[in-house]
């Protein structure tokens, strides 16, 4: 349920600010969340996770644009993250990323 919130806000949030091809900061904040919800979501306190990396993303921009480099990495492993099980180590896509 917490997961659906998440991806609902983070498409709400998508069609606003930017030009195409790139990423605000709440978008991609968003979608980061969403990721780190469902991969942790197996383990004890999945609620509290989620929770705080959800409410990182309140104060975030949906104007700011965010660099693509940066962006394009930290998209790729949130829908890697996705793709996975959880409780999976992380994907080849996450390294470095700090992601559970």
């Amino acid at each position: 349920m917490v997961l659906t919130l998440v991806i609902s806000a983070w498409l709400s949030s998508s069609a606003v600010g930017v030009k195409p091809d790139a990423y605000s900061e709440r978008w991609l904040c968003d979608l980061w969340a969403g990721a780190i919800c469902h991969a942790t979501s197996c383990k004890p306190d999945a609620k509290d996770r989620c929770m705080a990396v959800s409410k990182a993303c309140k104060d975030t921009s949906r104007k700011e644009q965010v660099s693509a480099s940066n962006a394009d990495k930290k998209a790729a492993c949130a829908r890697a993250l996705l793709k996975s099980e959880c409780g999976q180590p992380s994907p080849a896509e996450c390294q470095g990323m700090g992601a559970p």
